[in-house]
């Protein structure tokens, strides 16, 4: 390719930018005024679909920036839970409990990544599926402050229902934004970079003098307290929580899902599969009752068939076709 197309692909590339940038803040200002105009059903699937996006963000890190396939990610979704809600059963405050949850979930990942993460392959995603399945029966042996196998219920709030929702969506739409955020500056660090080298080739990584098992566990933990949030929002919102809905895999399975629809290793890939999936799951189930998982499968065939890197990826790639197009003419 030639200096003059090179420069020519960057200045349009740079037009393109701004675009990008004003339908993203389009989008953070529709759903900041989304709950001044929908009902409380829509508020509670986009509070839904922003704590899919947080929890998405967070496997982003860690499966689609390090290239680790971590599949019971949700673990740390149950431990942010569990510890918000102890907290707040023994009279701490939420803003206590929250930072308890991300503490906790990025500490028990840092603690843990350190053997953990020396498997690769097939071995660290069984890995973090057995974990998951561990965590339900720490917390069911414990009992006492946990609640055991009878599940915990967390304080109620002063506050009246509406604006307490309204307040967790809000709450649910900042982390999504700074889990975002956050992806978006790992990408520009050294250790986002060290992480995508890793991806490509954990030894030539090493060679490189990178130190991957420090690496890796950095990631975990970023990816393990962002999920933690999500889980210890969600622990208040519930207000009720037990371990099989609190270490429900489905959690990750789903995440996993919308990372692969949206683009894996992307900024805006997780954001774009959480809504994509929450809000067409949402209509296919009130318009086929029966047929929606049927249906909903399908779809996701469908996506992954027609862009199999991902949405965003596949929306890069028209928009580079047209510009080759555009540049033949």
């Amino acid at each position: 390719m030639s200096e003059a197309a090179v420069l020519e692909q960057g200045a349009k590339a740079s037009t393109m930018r701004p675009l990008v940038w004003a339908a993203v803040a389009i989008g953070l200002l529709v759903l900041c005024a989304a709950p001044l105009g929908i009902s409380s059903y829509w508020l509670r699937v986009l509070t839904t679909v922003l704590m899919y996006v947080i929890v998405t963000q967070g496997l982003n890190v860690i499966v689609g920036i390090t290239g680790y396939h971590a599949f019971g990610n949700g673990v740390f979704f149950g431990i942010g839970a569990y510890a918000c809600g102890t907290a707040m059963v023994a009279g701490l405050p939420f803003v206590a409990g929250i930072a308890l949850a991300i503490v906790m979930s990025a500490v028990c990942a840092f603690i843990l990544g350190w053997p953990i993460l020396r498997l690769k392959g097939h071995y660290f995603a069984i890995a973090t599926v057995a974990l998951n399945l561990a965590a339900v029966q720490i917390i069911i042996q414990i009992g006492g402050i946990t609640g055991g196998a009878q599940g915990l219920a967390l304080p109620l709030s002063d506050w009246d229902p509406k604006p307490l929702y309204i307040a967790l969506y809000y709450l649910m739409l900042g982390g999504a934004v700074a889990s975002t955020a956050i992806v978006a500056i790992l990408l520009k660090r050294p250790l986002g970079f060290a992480l995508r080298a890793i991806r490509d080739s954990e030894r030539a990584a090493a060679v490189m003098g990178i130190n991957t098992t420090k690496a890796k566990v950095y990631a975990w933990a970023i990816s393990a307290g962002l999920t933690g949030f999500a889980g210890g929002v969600w622990a208040y919102w519930i207000t009720f929580i037990e371990p099989s809905s609190a270490f429900d895999p489905a959690v990750g399975v789903k995440a996993y899902i919308m990372l692969i629809i949206g683009g894996m290793g992307s900024i805006l890939g997780p954001v774009i599969g959480a809504f994509v999936l929450e809000i067409v799951s949402t209509l296919v189930w009130s318009g086929f009752l029966k047929a929606h998982q049927l249906i909903l499968g399908l779809l996701i065939v469908v996506v992954c068939i027609v862009a199999p890197n991902g949405i965003i990826n596949a929306f890069a790639r028209l928009v580079r076709s047209v510009r080759r197009n555009d540049g033949a003419t």
